[in-house]
């Protein structure tokens, strides 16, 4: 039985306006809430938020049905929503896969064939470069894959957040720019939040949208593992910049992934592997931690991806590494709904590092479940989405979680020894 609707005069506050926290703010201030706060460290977009990158990939098929249908409805808002879609570019996918991702690349065909989503096979290095004709020199050895020229492509995400923060202003809603330390409860039920400085935020609904530091905030029971993984920009020349605008998102599943040049003439590159955690002796959770520099065995890995791909830059300094952090969940579905034991309390976390595609509909679910509880939601979505620490009992942190690359291990930050930054990278680029 779905709850009655709270009244639009309830105060909401929203911990975190990443992905999740702005969407969610978005669509209760559409549905009418009056007093929706959203409480980050920092201005939107925040330097936190794994969404505040120049683009990300937006998908119409994925790894499972459930979420391949939660992406078609999300492509939609992002070609038609105001919002969203002046940042989103439909350059098509070309999915590639080398070794244990392969059968994914065959689940996806199978799944785009069922929708009636045309795309074209591709099998060996002939038939990449054909579709990539700018990536003269390229080697694409043991390539399998497929183009998908149609509902795909990528988001401009920073633009999109800003986008979104923008008319949560106009109808109305408050940004606080505070660290939130802990809930505030009176017996069972949340109350509120309190900041870093004591400042206390009364809320009759509270939303934990905080991403990789969620579980700072409250105890998920090991539902949330944050973790991080590598990026890297390189700084094109015009005439290198021209030569590649339009390019399809090319997404190796083992290797990594690569886009368009943005506006500064950067390429942006990402190397697939399982991703690191950050776990000192003496803590039970990872902790984000925000760097501007990637473990030397990331860099390694980049750069034999781009001798496949882009031989020419190969051994070009980085004009940007950064770390960039997001929290899994055992499945890798994310926990929304409301939480058990503590009243007033919703959650609306665990992206698994796949949340940012869906942020034109992502908000819509975890609104719903502010205004009406979690029965609000599709059957299917909320037994998903719930609660469930005993998904977690004796959980592997170390657990690939169908993640592949590099070394195919998940490692600790703690234990790496050697980084690389865009400062002092460009004297060691040429022996990788």
């Amino acid at each position: 039985m779905v709850n009655e609707q709270i009244p639009l005069d309830s105060r909401i506050v929203i911990v975190g306006a990443g992905t999740f926290g702005l969407s969610t703010g978005l669509e209760l201030l559409r549905k009418g809430y009056k007093t929706v706060t959203l409480v980050d460290p920092y201005p939107p977009p925040s330097p936190l938020s794994a969404g505040n990158d120049v683009n990300k990939i937006v998908q119409s098929t994925v790894d499972n049905k459930f979420l391949s249908e939660l992406a078609l409805e999300a492509l939609q808002l992002w070609r038609n929503d105001p919002i969203y879609r002046d940042a989103f570019h439909e350059t098509g996918i070309i999915y590639a896969a080398t070794n244990e991702k392969i059968h994914d690349i065959q689940d996806r065909r199978k799944r785009l064939e069922k929708l009636g989503i045309e795309h074209s096979a591709l099998d060996g290095s002939q038939d990449f470069a054909k579709v990539i004709p700018s990536l003269t020199g390229s080697r694409f050895r043991n390539w399998v894959g497929f183009h998908q020229k149609k509902n795909c492509g990528w988001a401009f995400a920073r633009l999109a957040l800003e986008f979104a923060a923008n008319e949560i202003r106009k109808l109305g809603g408050q940004f606080e720019i505070a660290n939130v330390e802990e809930l505030v409860f009176n017996q069972d039920t949340v109350i509120g939040v309190r900041t870093t400085t004591g400042q206390v935020i009364k809320g009759d609904k509270v939303v934990i949208c905080a991403g990789a530091k969620s579980d700072q905030i409250l105890d998920f029971e090991n539902q949330l593992l944050a973790k991080c993984f590598t990026v890297v920009h390189i700084e094109l020349l015009p005439c290198e910049v021209e030569s590649l605008k339009n390019l399809p998102v090319v997404l190796n599943l083992d290797q990594g992934f690569f886009f368009e040049p943005d506006k500064k003439n950067h390429l942006k590159i990402c190397n697939e592997f399982p991703g690191y955690i950050n776990f000192s002796e003496d803590s039970t959770i990872s902790k984000p931690v925000y760097l501007d520099k990637i473990p030397q065995e990331a860099e390694k890995q980049i750069r034999i991806f781009l001798k496949e791909t882009f031989p020419n830059l190969s051994a070009r300094p980085f004009a940007v590494t950064k770390i960039c952090w997001c929290t899994d969940t055992s499945d890798r579905n994310f926990l929304i709904g409301t939480h058990p034991k503590h009243k007033n309390l919703i959650l609306g976390t665990g992206d698994s590092g796949q949340g940012f595609k869906y942020m034109p509909v992502i908000g819509k679910y975890i609104a719903s479940v502010v205004s009406n509880g979690p029965e609000s939601l599709p059957p299917d979505i909320e037994r998903f989405w719930r609660w469930r620490p005993e998904s977690t009992t004796n959980r592997d942190v170390y657990d690939l979680q169908n993640r592949y690359g590099g070394s195919n291990q998940v490692k600790n930050l703690l234990d790496i020894k050697h980084w690389s930054s865009s400062k002092n990278n460009s004297s060691d680029a040429a022996k990788f």
